[in-house]
Order: C-alpha cells, then structure tokens, then sequence
C-alpha cells in the first residue's frame, strides 16, 4: 500500500552482514540506480548514507510507487549487477528492509544527523565532511544536486532566510552529537519497526497507517552469474 507524501528512514542491511561495497565502482553504481529511480518513481531523497555493508536513506514517496516498490527495484538492479561483477549467485541482501515513518519536523532533523554521522560513530572518519558516500557534502555545497532534492526539504528549509544561512546552521548542528536518548530511540525504530514521530505527526497520520506497520519486504530474486 501506498501513502503518498510520507517520510521514510530506509535501512537495508548485507545478508549475513556481508559486504556490499567492495569498491568505489560498487558505491557509484548504486547511487546511480537511485537516481535512475528517482526518476521513474519520483521520489525525494533528503539523505543517504552507504556503508560497507548497509545502506540508509531518508525517501519521501510520492503517488509515483510505494516505498516498497521503490526498494525493490534499487536492490534487485544492485543485486543484478553485483552478481555479475563478482560472479556469484543468490541473496546479496538480508531480505527485509526497515522503514519506519519519520515526522518532517526536528525528528526528519535528527534522522538526517543521525545517517550522516554514521561513519562518525563507525569511527571510519574524524569528520562527517571526510566520507565521501554519504549526502553531507550534498547538503552543504551551494550548487543543487540531481541526487538530493534540498530545495523540497522543508526542515532545511526552515533553518534560514537565504541558503547562505541554511548551509551554516547546517553545518553547525551536523558538528553536534545527537543526545544518547534520541539516538536510542531512532536505533529502536529501524530494528524493530516502530515509527519515528512526534506526538503532533502522530495524531495527524493516525487515520491513514494500519494498526500495526510491517517491515517491508522486497521479492527478492537469485540472479547467478557463474
């Protein structure tokens, strides 16, 4: 089923915790199958962030397909080719995504500090600015990306009169730990598949999501290339 107009915190992991990106050319290929999806369902992406063995991402759906067909089609076309490239054959991926709704207000905020500081926290960098797969650098450069939709991003949006002024208070909540609680509670979502939202979203959405929200689930495909 599809809710239009919602925000999703994208968490896929390797099968077996295996490693997806072994290369650059591996980063490269799947932040294009995102944009190549990007274009045929039309959604927003805010952030990413694509480590060796999992992948975040924060999607705003649209009428154009549901977050599940979304990610079915980025990782059937990433499994294709890794694969191919690696000759081998069967799951790449765990089988199961999460994806819980976030609300477009400080908790989207949170979330995009929280994927984008991912290689903090791993301890793969000294500073968010030095990982090279992930939508910092996106956020904060003055030129528009075809991969970041910033200027639909109400939340950054929201920090400044002019873009100027958005990139800096940007950047300076992006040098900040997230608190421990809300840390806490984010991890808590994306494991077990509750939504990340504030008591006001909450009672806004109320009407449209089922009583209980599963995980989504892909159909995943055995391609061999042997």
């Amino acid at each position: 089923m599809n809710y239009p107009e919602l925000i999703y915190h994208v968490v896929n992991r390797g099968n077996d915790r295996q490693v997806i990106f072994a290369e650059a050319d591996d980063y490269w290929h799947y932040l294009n199958t995102i944009q190549r999806y990007k274009k045929k369902y039309q959604f927003k992406l805010f952030a990413y962030c694509l480590m060796t063995n999992h992948v975040h991402m924060l999607i705003k759906t649209s009428g154009g397909g549901s977050i599940s067909k979304i990610m079915q089609s980025i990782t059937v076309a990433h499994t294709r080719r890794y694969n191919f490239k690696y000759r081998r054959c069967g799951h790449v991926w765990q089988g199961r995504f999460h994806s819980p709704i976030v609300s477009e207000d400080n908790h989207m905020l949170r979330v995009m500090q929280y994927i984008e500081q991912n290689p903090l926290r791993a301890g793969m960098v000294k500073r968010v600015e030095d990982y090279r797969w992930g939508s910092y650098g996106l956020n904060v450069r003055f030129k528009d990306s075809v991969l970041i939709d910033r200027r639909d991003n109400k939340v950054i949006e929201n920090l400044g009169g002019n873009l100027k002024e958005r990139i800096y208070n940007y950047q300076q909540i992006m040098v900040r730990d997230i608190v421990v609680q809300e840390v806490d509670k984010i991890q808590y979502s994306t494991r077990k598949g509750g939504n990340y939202l504030s008591e006001k979203f909450k009672d806004q959405i109320a009407f449209l999501l089922p009583r209980k929200q599963g995980r989504g689930r892909p159909r995943s495909r055995e391609l061999c290339f042997k």
